[in-house]
């Protein structure tokens, strides 16, 4: 089971589809493994952040119809800092949703 957070970005970003410009507001941050985290900033080029491949990986838009989209580096790197300060928090929150589950269902 693969644990998410839904929350609103402060400034909707854009996704092009079919050439037709889709302005979502609401995002999925969902929790990945390991090796998705890892395949995801393995394709940082020099001078790039791995911090927004950890987000590009988790995250997803929401248009008005629920569809769901992802997102790119160039997508993050250029939202606005609030939009980033947003994904840092659902980031946050996605830990302590973690954390709780983990406490429930402990491991063996």
């Amino acid at each position: 089971m693969r644990l998410s957070v839904v929350g609103m970005l402060a400034v909707a970003m854009t996704v092009l589809v079919k050439d037709e410009a889709v302005k979502c507001r609401s995002i999925e941050l969902s929790d990945v493994s390991t090796d998705e985290l890892f395949a995801a900033r393995s394709k940082a080029k020099e001078g790039e952040y791995l911090a927004l491949y950890d987000f590009v990986v988790k995250v997803q838009l929401i248009d008005s119809k629920g569809n769901k989209y992802p997102v790119t580096y160039e997508m993050l790197r250029d939202t606005s800092s609030a939009n980033y300060k947003k994904l840092e928090e659902l980031d946050y929150q996605l830990l302590a949703k973690l954390s709780a589950e983990s406490l429930e269902n402990p491991s063996s």
